[in-house]
C-alpha cells in the first residue's frame, strides 16, 4: 500500500522563527512588513514564459542564479550572523544574562543544506542527512526550554508576560537587527525580496515546471510515496522529521532527489527560475543596484562589530 506523507501542523519554535525571519531581512536590509514601498519599486514580470535550455546541473544547490549578484553571498552572510551573535550577547549580558550565548544564529548557514527551491536535490546529502541541516542534523527543535525571564529580554514580551526592565523594544535580538540593518522597514528596502519571491512565484507556475512536477510525482507514487508536490515535503523538515535521522527518512530523501532527476525537475527549476531572474534584473538594474550599495554598508558595519566587539 502507497506510503502517505503528511506534515503535522506543529508551528516552528520561537528561535526557529527569529532566524527564519532574520535570514529573509539580511537579504535586501527589507522587512518583510515594511509597507508597500517594495511592490512600487518592482516591476511585474513580463506574462509569457520566457524561452529556456533545460541543461544538466553539475551542482544544482549551489547553481548561481541572476538575482544572486544582489544578495549577501556566503561569507558576507557569515560575517552578518556572527555580528548579530555578539551584539545580542553583549545586549544580554548588559541585562544581567552574563552565562547567555547567542550560538544558534549561525549554526545552520554555513552548512550546506542540498537544496533549492524545489527541496532537496542533492543525492549525497540526502543519503547522509535526510531532510536535515549539515551542521546540527539530529537536534529536535525546541529541545531545551527556555527561561521565561531570559525570553523576555532575548525578544522582548512573550505571551503576554511583562517586558524585562531596561530591555530594548523587540529584546536583545531587535535591537542588534536595528544596528546591523538601518535600512529595514524604510521605502526603497524591499526590491530584491519583492523580485525573488515574484520569480519563484512564477517558476512554479511555470507550464514546463509543472509538467516536470506531475512527472516527480508519478514517480514517488510508483515508490510508494503519496506526495503531489516537493513542497509537502520540503515543509516536514522539523516537523515530521526530527529527532535522530530515521531509515524511513532516508529513503524518502533518497527517493524524492532520484524522481526529480529521472523526471528532470531539478534541472527544468534552474532554467526556468534563472529566465525570470534574469528578466527581473534587466527591469529593475537601478533599483537592485541602489540596494546593492545598502547592503555593502551593512557588511561594512558587521565587519566593524567583529573587529571591536560591539556597535
Amino acid at each position: 500500500m502507497p506510503r502517505s506523507i503528511r506534515p503535522s501542523r506543529r508551528p516552528l519554535g520561537t528561535l526557529g522563527a527569529l532566524f527564519l525571519a532574520a535570514a529573509l531581512t539580511a537579504c535586501s536590509g527589507g522587512s518583510a512588513g515594511s509597507g508597500d514601498s517594495g511592490g512600487r519599486n518592482a516591476a511585474s514580470l513580463p506574462g509569457g514564459e520566457p524561452k529556456v535550455s533545460v541543461t544538466p546541473q553539475q551542482d544544482p544547490a549551489g547553481a548561481r542564479l541572476p538575482l544572486d549578484a544582489y544578495a549577501f553571498d556566503k561569507d558576507q552572510m557569515k560575517i552578518m550572523q556572527q555580528a548579530q551573535d555578539i551584539l545580542t550577547d553583549a545586549c544580554m549580558h548588559r541585562l544581567g544574562f552574563s552565562a547567555f550565548k547567542n550560538a544558534n544564529t549561525y549554526v545552520n548557514a554555513g552548512g550546506g543544506r542540498g537544496s533549492t527551491g524545489i527541496g532537496l536535490v542533492d543525492a549525497e546529502y540526502a543519503k547522509k542527512y535526510g531532510y536535515r541541516t549539515g551542521s546540527m542534523p539530529d537536534r529536535p527543535r525546541d529541545a531545551q526550554k527556555q527561561d521565561p525571564n531570559e525570553a523576555a529580554a532575548l525578544y522582548g514580551p512573550q505571551d503576554g508576560a511583562p517586558a524585562r526592565p531596561g530591555a530594548p523594544e523587540g529584546g536583545c535580538s531587535g535591537e542588534a537587527t536595528r544596528k546591523l540593518y538601518p535600512q529595514s522597514g524604510k521605502a526603497g528596502t524591499r526590491l530584491l525580496d519583492e523580485l525573488t519571491q515574484q520569480s519563484n512565484d512564477r517558476a512554479r507556475g511555470d507550464s514546463r515546471v509543472v509538467a516536470a512536477i506531475r512527472q516527480w510525482s508519478a514517480c514517488m507514487r510508483d515508490a510508494g510515496f503519496q506526495v503531489k508536490t516537493p513542497w509537502e515535503l520540503q515543509a516536514m523538515e522539523g516537523t515530521r522529521w526530527t529527532g535522530p535521522v530515521t531509515a524511513e527518512e532516508i529513503t524518502a530523501a533518497t527517493t524524492d532527489v532520484g524522481c526529480k532527476q529521472k523526471s528532470k525537475l531539478t534541472d527544468t527549476w534552474t532554467a526556468v527560475l534563472a529566465a525570470y531572474q534574469k528578466t527581473a534584473v534587466e527591469k529593475n538594474k537601478e533599483g537592485l543596484d541602489q540596494e546593492k550599495k545598502q547592503l555593502a554598508q551593512q557588511v561594512e558595519t558587521a565587519g566593524k562589530v567583529l573587529a571591536e566587539g560591539a556597535a
